[in-house]
């Protein structure tokens, strides 16, 4: 079955499946929206690359549709508590995703910071002058920042189920399940 047909696939939402550690790469897209929230603020586990990029473009979606709504006024709060809210499951979203790529989840940090140091940059250069050097360096951060998240969402996964022959554990798997992402 093509990973299209499950995403638009009619079943019950599989919640126990949804809160383990495995990713779920025949997901459908009510589980791709679900599973961060249900997974809050839990970096353990994997997350496949559709699980990461459905819920965040729906959840672009939603953010730009809530900034047109509110945008003025004492409504403007509202989208800005909704981000700050939907960073956490973004961020454990994210960590998931670098352990699906045997990769530690605290790397997610360097695009986190990137950013940071834009919008300070950002910032400091809209008050020194208008679209000149500093403004320009100040961007620099972003577009590495969205390099990498880019590259995140859409290198394939490293992880491997374990093989298991006769109950001993295949070559090449450590006994955490892991494989190695490199051959001897």
């Amino acid at each position: 079955m093509g990973v299209g047909v499950a995403l638009f696939e009619n079943r019950p939402p599989r919640v126990a499946k949804m809160k383990s550690f495995e990713a779920m790469h025949d997901a459908t897209f009510r589980e791709c929206l679900q599973r961060p929230l249900y997974l809050f603020a839990r970096g353990r586990g994997r997350s496949c690359r559709k699980e990461i990029w459905v819920f965040f473009i729906v959840l672009s979606i939603v953010e730009q549709g809530l900034s047109n709504v509110c945008g003025g006024g004492s409504w403007a709060l509202i989208p800005l508590v909704f981000d700050l809210i939907m960073v956490v499951p973004e961020y454990a979203l994210e960590v998931r995703r670098l352990h699906d790529l045997l990769l530690p989840g605290w790397l997610t940090l360097i695009p986190y910071g990137l950013m940071v140091i834009a919008t300070i940059g950002l910032v400091k250069s809209r008050m020194l002058t208008i679209g000149g050097g500093p403004f320009l360096l100040a961007v620099i951060p972003l577009l590495v920042s969205m390099v990498i998240q880019l590259v995140i969402m859409c290198t394939p996964s490293r992880y491997r189920r374990p093989s298991f022959d006769n109950g001993a554990i295949g070559a090449g798997v450590n006994l955490s399940g892991m494989t190695r992402p490199w051959n001897d």
